[in-house]
């Protein structure tokens, strides 16, 4: 029994498959070449693609029983006779909906609905049930309407069971009280439904919604849950039509046809095929007529969810039980034919997930007409072709080895049927490195079909009909995991893939994960399944996911007890300081020729101490043993984003025209972790204030820290003067390091020229003010003067003018820009520069510091040509000018 056998009903409405398509592409995973237009929608595979803000979920919508078949073949669809039509069949009105999961991004045909729950009718209509969708990918996807484009002309269906069934009640309803006549609380239910005609227009109200049509029935514990192990008609080459599946039950053959005839348009009927017969099809002389299928009546699609149902007599039954089935066109053409022997064979579950060392077992259940098929070879071989094939999703190609090591995932290469026409197959996994790189684990094809030849390479499309495996890589969990050099890295990437996220919690950023600590421990450690589980791709290994929680409970910023650890931070400190700096350049960039001087000196002088800080602690990094890195595409932070490490809680860092709400940004850019309160925010002037823990301060404190227990332990020596960088005509001195001493003379400067002396000091000790005053003084409109109460912003007045300032787009963005527009043109030549800029740092700072002249003059080429965006309109309709991206140029 299952969704084709009586009693059955049948639903239709609306599905949604609200799906992030940033992780379409597999390049998109490599968090050192992210991009911030991959975070942006894109035409085709372009940027982010169509929905780069997606959250994953699934639901159904607006979905009702159009009508039910009883147990004596009888039907009905008018709910004066049974209440139960018009029944709502939707998900849970008590818990977070369901998700829709990829295996992997280079495995995106076999997609499956988590955390689903399907309920038919409520509590309020004493009629109905809750249940949970147990886990199910989809199966057969198709093209059943090819004017259409990706995603919209594809069909498919989800086939599985409904667990943990709460009946509500039968009430009047012939069709439930039938349902639950031989089990008032059944185990569970058998659902089928088909999904089409999905909405990936922006701009349409119903964007990301699709149609669906199901059916609901019995399922007993013997047979599959994900496909009925009926008799297989397949698609005959060259015809516009998908595979079936039928049984016959009695004398009663039942055929499911919902996801085999193409559509006349999106949403719409079945577009006209001819008349369409069910037919015999034996070996020789023309197709016996069954009976004619009324695909082209008034909804019947919606009404019967393609599912038709004729009987047979005593001669057509017993030619059907050695005859192939067909549906044929015009009484002559076969649109679908049954193998001429009537075998086939399917796995029920085909996507696995496995965390290595792991077996699982897949079961087989091939068939003959319909009948079980005992005592048969099934061949088995490994086949990668369907992954391959979504390597290039965009225009540059993920990694490239997939499928391999093959021994990661052992299996047989031959299986025999049992009596009852089952097999089952052990698929062992064990650890496969990192073959892909910045993606977990390996991707595996299993092909398989009947006989004693295994299928060709490539010959098997469907993924419904192969075995489809996620290994992850193995992992050993940290003794004491900590931010930077264990969670960093993959909330990271989550981060850069699921910006929807960013409104809940920042992933990059480490103060806004502690800020929401106890709301991250409860979805980590909910059930994979649940609906509530993060992250909501499921591709995260057991392992990874133990030590998110382990350090969710500890949650220690970095653990720098290593020459390694103290290498990766400092060069998290150089890009810590060089993302403070396009920032501060844009501001500067947007004041107009001869407007808000005393404004500009004061951002200009900031960012000049910037670029010193950067190159002190190259300098210190290259003492060490360390190769500084300035030109790797992650270098380049995402705007607006998080600081680099995430040292600041709702921190957002943005690309914007010089402003007073800009610069106040700044400040909190260099907020102190303790500031000098003026006299006239507080009675007692001149006392520190708190303010946030995890700031550039503090993080260079633990590097210091970090500096002395090495250097005293004979860790660390210091040295290579002759390849660092001395050069330097700015405020500040620019000097070789070669001590200990050196190193934390280094670190004080960079924190007395960003925040202050002390907590009762707010200039350098080189008699300027820090930056976070700098800014502070062009905020309040005045400079800081130390009085007999403490400190007031009541000296000489800084005026700013906000009509000195072009009016630049907010975060500009390279992909933003019109193709051909001149905002375009002279946009891609500002990130040729600017790339040629890091490349000449990474030079200067990586043997030859010689060369920095040449980096000196692209910095003043930078800025002409950032000055020419200014001047120039975004080509938005707006009325805004462009302004530097500072992005690096895209590939291709």
């Amino acid at each position: 029994m299952s969704y084709l056998s009586l009693p059955r009903l049948v639903f239709a409405g609306q599905f949604q498959a609200d799906v992030s398509t940033i992780n379409n592409d597999p390049e998109h995973f490599d968090t050192a070449r992210f991009r911030s237009n991959y975070q942006m929608p894109g035409s085709g595979a372009t940027n982010g693609w169509w929905n780069p803000n997606g959250t994953g979920s699934w639901r159904f919508r607006n979905c009702v029983v159009t009508s039910v078949v009883y147990r004596d073949g009888s039907t009905c669809s008018d709910p004066s006779l049974d209440p139960v039509i018009g029944l709502a069949v939707n998900g849970s009105d008590s818990r977070v909906e369901g998700k829709l999961v990829d295996l992997d991004s280079e495995q995106q045909m076999v997609s499956e609905i988590w955390g689903f729950s399907v309920n038919l009718g409520s509590e309020a209509a004493g009629m109905g049930f809750q249940s949970r969708f147990a886990v199910a990918p989809f199966a057969d996807i198709w093209v059943n309407y090819p004017p259409g484009q990706p995603d919209s002309f594809f069909c498919a269906y989800y086939q599985s069971v409904l667990e943990q069934i709460k009946v509500t009640g039968a009430g009047p309803s012939r069709f439930l009280n039938e349902l639950l006549a031989e089990n008032k609380n059944p185990d569970n239910f058998s659902i089928k439904f088909n999904v089409d005609s999905f909405d990936d227009t922006m701009s349409s109200p119903n964007f990301t919604f699709g149609r669906v049509v199901g059916s609901i029935g019995l399922q007993e514990t013997n047979e599959p849950r994900h496909f009925v192990a009926g008799r297989r008609l397949w698609a005959v080459p060259g015809q516009t039509a998908n595979d079936a599946i039928g049984q016959i039950v009695g004398n009663v053959l039942t055929l499911d046809l919902g996801n085999s005839l193409p559509i006349k348009e999106l949403g719409g009927p079945r577009a006209d095929s001819g008349s369409l017969t069910i037919a015999l099809l034996p070996n020789e002389g023309a197709p016996q007529l069954l009976a004619e299928v009324n695909y082209q009546g008034q909804r019947w699609y919606e009404s019967t969810a393609g599912i038709v149902s004729i009987p047979l007599n005593s001669t057509q039954l017993a030619a059907a039980a050695t005859t192939p089935l067909g549906l044929v066109a015009n009484a002559t053409q076969p649109l679908l034919a049954e193998a001429p022997n009537g075998q086939w064979v399917r796995a029920d579950n085909f996507v696995f997930r496995f965390n290595p060392p792991e077996n699982q077992a897949v079961k087989f259940y091939a068939t003959s007409f319909g009948q079980p098929l005992a005592n048969t070879q099934i061949s088995l071989g490994y086949d990668a072709s369907a992954m391959e094939g979504q390597i290039k999703q965009g225009p540059v190609a993920g990694p490239q080895k997939v499928g391999t090591p093959t021994e990661a995932l052992a299996f047989q290469n031959s299986i025999i049927t049992d009596s009852d026409g089952t097999a089952e197959l052990t698929l062992k996994a064990t650890d496969p490195g990192n073959p892909r790189g910045y993606i977990d684990g390996q991707v595996y094809g299993i092909t398989y079909q009947i006989g004693s030849t295994q299928p060709a390479i490539g010959s098997v499309g469907n993924g419904a009909l192969s075995l489809n495996a996620l290994v992850f890589s193995g992992y050993t969990i940290p003794d004491k995991p900590d931010w930077l050099c264990d969670v960093r890295p993959i909330f990271q990437q989550y981060a850069d893939l699921y910006p929807i996220m960013h409104k809940i919690v920042d992933l990059s950023n480490y103060a806004s994960l502690t800020n929401k600590i106890f709301a991250l421990k409860n979805v980590f450690r909910a059930p994979v399944s649940d609906p509530n589980y993060m992250p909501v791709t499921r591709d995260l290994s057991t392992k990874k996911r133990e030590m998110l929680q382990k350090w969710l409970d500890k949650p220690v910023y970095m653990e720098l007890d290593s020459v390694t650890d103290l290498h990766r931070a400092l060069q998290q400190a150089i890009e810590l300081e060089h993302a403070t700096i396009p920032p501060y350049l844009t501001a500067l960039y947007s004041i107009k020729p001869n407007a808000n001087i005393e404004v500009a000196q004061l951002i200009r002088s900031v960012v000049i101490e910037e670029m010193l800080h950067m190159a002190l602690v190259a300098n210190l990094m290259i003492s060490i043993g360390g190769k500084p890195s300035f030109n790797r595409p992650k270098f380049v932070p995402v705007y607006p984003g998080s600081l680099p490490g995430g040292l600041r809680a709702d921190l957002s860092v943005r690309l914007r025209k010089c402003s007073i709400d800009q610069l106040r940004a700044f400040m909190s850019i260099e907020q102190p972790e303790k500031t000098v309160e003026p006299v006239h925010y507080r009675a007692k002037a001149g006392d520190p204030v708190d303010t946030s823990k995890y700031t550039i301060g503090w993080f260079y404190d633990e590097i210091k820290q970090t500096l002395t227990d090495l250097s005293n332990a004979g860790e660390i020596c210091f040295g290579n003067a002759e390849k660092q960088v001395t050069e330097w005509h700015g405020t500040g001195k620019l000097f070789a390091i070669t001590s200990l001493a050196d190193a934390c003379r280094a670190i004080d400067e960079i924190k007395r020229q960003g925040e202050g002396a002390g907590a009762r000091h707010p200039g350098d000790g080189d008699g300027e003010l820090s930056h976070y005053y700098k800014y502070a003084e062009i905020v309040n409109g005045h400079r800081l003067v130390r009085n007999e109460h403490g400190y007031a912003y009541s000296g000489e007045k800084i005026p700013f003018d906000a009509d000195g300032v072009w009016p630049m787009m907010d975060d500009p963005n390279l992909a933003i820009y019109p193709q051909g527009s001149r905002a375009r043109i002279l946009q891609e030549q500002f990130a040729r520069t600017y790339q040629a800029l890091l490349n000449g740092l990474h030079i200067a700072f990586n043997g030859q510091p010689e060369t920095l002249g040449q980096a000196v003059g692209l910095m003043f080429s930078l800025g002409l040509a950032a000055q020419q965006l200014m001047e120039t309109p975004s080509g938005l309709n707006d009325g805004t000018t462009a302004g530097p991206s500072f992005q690096l140029p895209f590939p291709g």
